[in-house]
C-alpha cells in the first residue's frame, strides 16, 4: 500500500506495538485473571471510548482504528484468523478456527468461503446461525479440529451433520456431491394438518433476502423469525430508516401473500455491530447483560428507526408483524407496545408480539398474552437460561438438548397461560425436529418456525399424528428425568397412539 492507505496501516501497526497497551493488558491479566484476548479488548475499548468522547474531531475519528487494532490482536491471541481478509490463493476455501464471532462470520464472502468449521460453539450458537443465513455450511463444536487440520488441507464439511472429514477419498467426495445435488422444486408448505384435522402454521427462520429466496424455493409460505442483525453487523454506521424500509419491502414482495415476523435487533452478548462496540464496552457476563430489548431501551433512537421502517413497509406483499427479543417483565412488553404505537406500527396493521426466551417471561406468560397479539418461544436462548448452560459451549451439548424436560414444561406453561388470549409460536431450532414439533403441538403451540429445509419433514410427521396423541406424548415426555428418556417416551407414546 502507498499514500493514505499506507499511512493508515502504519498507524495501526504502531498502535498494536504500543507498550502502554501491552502493559495495561498484562496488568489486567495478572490482577483480575482475565484471559489475554479479553484483556486487550477491554483496554482497547477504554482507549476508544476516551477518544470518541474527547470532543476533538480528529481524535474521535481514530476511535474506530483503535478498536479495529485491538480486535485483530485479540483474534491473533485466540488463534482466529481475520475473517475480514480473503485467504491467499484461488478458492473456494474453508474457514477453520477455534471460534468465530457472529460479526466475523458476517464479514465472510460466500463467493470465497465454501464452509466454516470451528472447534468451539454449538449448532444453536449465533455464529452458526449467521453462517446459515449467508448460505455457508457450518460445522461447529468439532472436537480436535485444529489439531487435525493443517493449513492448505482438503476438508469436507457437512453442515447438516456438523461433521468435518480431513483429506476425504474420491468415493466420499462423490457421495457428498450426489447428496448435495440440485433439489426438486418444493411444494409451498403453509401449514401442517394433524390426522384429526388440527391446523398448525409452518414458517421459516431467515436473516435476509438471499435466505428468504432460498426458503421460498424450499416451500416456505411464511417467515416466523426474520433475524435483522445481519444488516447491522455488516454496517459501519447504523442503517437509516429508508435503507431498512427498502430491504423489508424487497423481502415483503418475495413473500407476497404470506406473513413475516420481524424481530427487532438482538444485539449484545456475542453479537455486536462495530458502531456500538465503544458504547457498551466489556461486560462480565454479556449473555445476562445489555442485549435485545435492554439495549433498545438504552438506545430508543435505534429502535424507533427500525419500527418506523417496519410501519413504512407494511403495505407491501406480505403481512408484517414485529416482536421484541429478551423481554423479561410485563413492563418490558408494555414499553415495547407503546414504542410500536408511537412509530405507527399498529396503525399500519402490524401485529405486535414478544419473544419468550427468559424464564421470567415464562412465569408471566398470561400477563404478557393480555398485552400483545402473539408470543414466540425462542428455544435456543430459553434452553440456555433454564439450564444455566451457555449455548456457545460445546461441552454442555446435553444440557442444550431441546428435549430437556425443564424446557418442555416451560413450553407447556406458556401454551396453557396464553390459551384464548394470544397465539403461541416457536421459532427456535427445536421446531424443525419432527418429534419435538409434535410435542409442541400437544402443548398448544399454533405456529412452528424453523430452517426451511425442515418444513416438509415436519408437515409430514404432524400429518401422521392426532392432536390427542401429541398431547399425551408431551405429558409423558415432560415428566421424564432426562432428555434422552423424554425423547424415548415421546416416540413410544406417538407410536402406540398412531391412528
Amino acid at each position: 500500500a502507498t499514500g493514505e492507505p499506507a499511512d493508515i496501516l502504519g498507524a495501526q501497526a504502531a498502535m498494536a506495538l504500543d507498550p502502554e497497551l501491552a502493559a495495561r493488558s498484562a496488568r489486567l491479566v495478572r490482577e483480575s485473571g482475565v484471559p489475554a484476548a479479553r484483556a486487550v479488548a477491554e483496554v482497547g475499548e477504554g482507549y476508544a471510548r476516551t477518544l470518541a468522547e474527547s470532543g476533538n474531531e480528529y481524535l474521535a475519528a481514530r476511535a474506530a482504528d483503535v478498536a479495529e487494532v485491538c480486535r485483530l490482536v485479540s483474534a491473533e491471541l485466540l488463534g482466529v484468523a481475520d475473517a475480514g481478509g480473503p485467504p491467499p490463493g484461488p478458492g473456494p476455501h474453508v474457514a477453520v478456527a477455534e471460534d468465530l464471532s457472529p460479526a466475523a462470520v458476517a464479514e465472510l464472502d460466500p463467493a470465497r468461503i465454501a464452509a466454516v468449521a470451528t472447534e468451539a460453539g454449538s449448532a444453536v450458537s449465533h455464529a452458526a446461525i449467521v453462517a446459515r443465513a449467508l448460505g455457508i455450511p457450518a460445522a461447529v463444536g468439532v472436537a480436535g479440529l485444529l489439531a487435525a487440520v493443517a493449513p492448505g488441507a482438503t476438508v469436507l464439511v457437512d453442515g447438516d451433520a456438523g461433521t468435518v472429514v480431513v483429506d476425504p477419498d474420491a468415493e466420499t467426495v462423490a457421495r457428498a456431491a450426489r447428496r448435495g445435488g440440485p433439489a426438486r422444486p418444493a411444494e409451498i408448505v403453509a401449514e401442517a394438518v394433524t390426522a384429526d384435522g388440527h391446523r398448525i402454521g409452518l414458517a421459516a427462520n431467515v436473516a435476509g433476502p438471499a435466505e428468504l429466496r432460498a426458503a421460498r424455493a424450499l416451500g416456505a409460505a411464511a417467515v416466523g423469525l426474520f433475524r435483522t442483525e445481519l444488516a447491522y453487523l455488516r454496517a459501519a454506521a447504523a442503517p437509516a430508516e429508508e435503507e431498512l424500509a427498502a430491504a423489508l419491502a424487497e423481502m415483503s414482495e418475495v413473500l407476497a401473500g404470506g406473513r413475516m415476523v420481524v424481530r427487532t435487533f438482538d444485539f449484545g452478548a456475542d453479537k455486536l455491530p462495530r458502531f456500538l462496540e465503544h458504547e457498551l464496552g466489556a461486560e462480565a457476563n454479556p449473555a445476562l447483560g445489555i442485549r435485545g430489548l435492554r439495549l433498545a431501551r438504552r438506545r430508543p433512537d435505534l429502535l424507533r428507526t427500525q419500527l418506523r421502517a417496519v410501519a413504512r413497509a407494511a403495505g407491501g406483499g406480505a403481512r408484517l408483524a414485529v416482536m421484541a427479543p429478551m423481554v423479561a417483565t410485563v413492563a418490558d412488553a408494555e414499553w415495547f407496545v407503546a414504542a410500536c404505537r408511537e412509530a405507527g406500527c399498529q396503525e399500519a396493521g402490524v401485529q405486535v408480539g414478544v419473544m419468550v426466551e427468559v424464564p421470567g417471561a415464562v412465569l408471566c406468560a398470561s400477563e404478557l398474552a393480555d398485552r400483545v397479539d402473539f408470543l414466540s418461544i425462542g428455544t435456543n436462548d430459553l434452553g440456555q437460561y433454564l439450564l444455566a448452560a451457555d449455548r456457545q459451549e460445546a461441552a454442555l451439548a446435553d444440557l442444550q438438548d431441546p428435549f430437556q424436560p425443564a424446557l418442555l414444561r416451560a413450553v407447556q406453561l406458556v401454551g396453557t397461560a396464553a390459551a384464548g388470549k394470544a397465539r403461541v409460536g416457536v421459532c427456535g431450532e427445536a421446531a424443525g425436529d419432527p418429534l419435538w414439533a409434535a410435542l409442541a403441538a400437544g402443548a398448544g403451540v399454533g405456529e412452528l418456525s424453523m430452517a426451511a429445509a425442515s418444513l416438509d419433514g415436519v408437515r409430514a410427521a404432524l400429518g401422521r399424528r392426532t392432536l390427542a396423541a401429541c398431547r399425551a406424548a408431551m405429558r409423558v415426555a415432560s415428566g421424564a428425568p432426562a432428555a434422552a428418556e423424554a425423547r424415548r417416551l415421546a416416540s413410544a407414546a406417538l407410536e402406540e397412539l398412531a391412528p
